[in-house]
């Protein structure tokens, strides 16, 4: 296995992929920075008010970029919802890696060679998941750390030991979300092959549940069918988690989704790559 790893490491390594994955973080750093230039931020997949709360805060999802109630004395808790904002597009670029990465082998053949030379099925595939799922991780966690810092040194204020750690156990729990996604791209990668179609597909997916919730959301426990639909959708827990609506059970549920993905679409995708036919 180790011998595996170490060779999926390489390919991503030599390939395009390990330059353009960065670079397409650096334009979100960019993208980030444009936030603040709005006077009041940006705002990105709003929806106010629902059946449960009508508090100031509680009673809002989605992003939330540079909106300072008071940019003198400005609160952690909006600095890190300005960070956290980031994950409106961050799905993106990891999409882009999940599909790209996952997908050449198969399309110019290569992947056939492991396995010619006795490699089970199971674990080039496990070994890609892994590359795919650590390099997805470092590059995220960078990202939130610089993002946090640029905002931090914006507007003057140093955190505590204790606000920078629930920022890591809040970047944490988002990207235990990812982690199911990028499971979720590898299932549809299996399935669809093309690349270009499974783009379509899960951007159509992913932007298509945000939209959806965002006009459900006041009556969303009404909407039987629309609702498991978003729930399958990452930005669900990203838009609920940019307002911090903790208290509604937010955790218990990215747990539950993050189990999910570790035992539902990780062993059907396993089922997928060894009933697959290589051509």
């Amino acid at each position: 296995m180790y011998n595996q790893l170490k060779s999926e490491f390489l390919k991503l390594k030599y390939s395009k992929l390990f330059i353009a994955v960065p670079i397409l973080f650096l334009a979100g750093l960019i993208l980030y920075g444009s936030f603040s230039m709005s006077a009041g931020g940006t705002q990105l997949f709003v929806s106010e008010g629902d059946e449960e709360t009508n508090a100031a805060i509680q009673g809002i999802i989605g992003f939330f970029a540079f909106t300072f109630e008071n940019i003198n004395t400005p609160k952690f808790s909006e600095i890190m919802q300005s960070c956290l904002s980031c994950n409106v597009f961050l799905w993106i670029v990891a999409l882009i890696l999940t599909i790209q990465f996952f997908c050449y082998d198969y399309s110019v053949g290569t992947i056939k060679l492991p396995i010619a030379y006795g490699i089970s099925r199971a674990k080039v595939y496990f070994a890609k998941v892994i590359v795919i799922v650590l390099y997805n991780a470092i590059c995220y966690v960078l990202f939130n750390v610089i993002t946090l810092c640029f905002t931090c040194i914006q507007i003057g204020y140093i955190p505590n030991i204790t606000e920078l750690t629930q920022y890591l156990g809040y970047i944490g729990l988002n990207f235990l979300v990812m982690i199911s996604f990028i499971l979720l791209c590898i299932n549809i990668c299996i399935c669809l092959k093309n690349t270009g179609i499974i783009a379509t597909v899960m951007c159509l997916f992913t932007l298509g549940g945000a939209v959806i919730y965002t006009g459900i959301w006041q009556n969303f426990h009404s909407h039987i069918i629309l609702k498991y639909f978003v729930w399958l959708n990452p930005l669900y827990y990203w838009m609920n988690m940019g307002t911090f609506r903790l208290e509604y059970g937010l955790v218990n549920e990215i747990i539950v989704y993050f189990v999910f993905g570790l035992l539902f679409l990780l062993p059907l995708s396993v089922i997928f790559i060894k009933k697959q036919e290589f051509k």
